[in-house]
């Protein structure tokens, strides 16, 4: 179950920072404005968030996680930590976007 936790919670970390990682790429060439690209990156958190979630909740399932009171309980709260880490990713995005420097 502990697996469980960390797959998700990297999984979900690491796609929604290489959301940032591209889009921050796209600012710095100047072929987005770095409005847009923050409204990019917040759906594009919002998008990884559910998917992974769903992933999991398939998974959990499909692994028998939802049988048992503990373990269903436990797959719930996996989903809840995806949903966290994508969030925080969000966040440090939004706040580490930058313009390239215009001299």
């Amino acid at each position: 179950m502990i697996v469980f936790f960390v797959i998700g919670m990297l999984l979900a970390g690491s796609l929604a920072y290489t959301a940032y990682y591209l889009l921050q790429m796209q600012v710095l060439e100047e072929r987005l404005t770095l409005d847009d690209a923050k409204g990019y990156y917040l759906i594009a958190c919002i998008l990884v968030a559910f998917l992974v979630s769903a992933g999991f909740f398939y998974t959990g399932q499909s692994l028998g996680y939802d049988q048992q009171e503990e373990t269903s309980s436990a797959m719930a709260l996996g989903i809840l930590l995806d949903i966290m880490v994508t969030l925080l990713v969000l966040i440090y995005g939004l706040v580490k976007f930058r313009e390239p420097e215009h001299y």
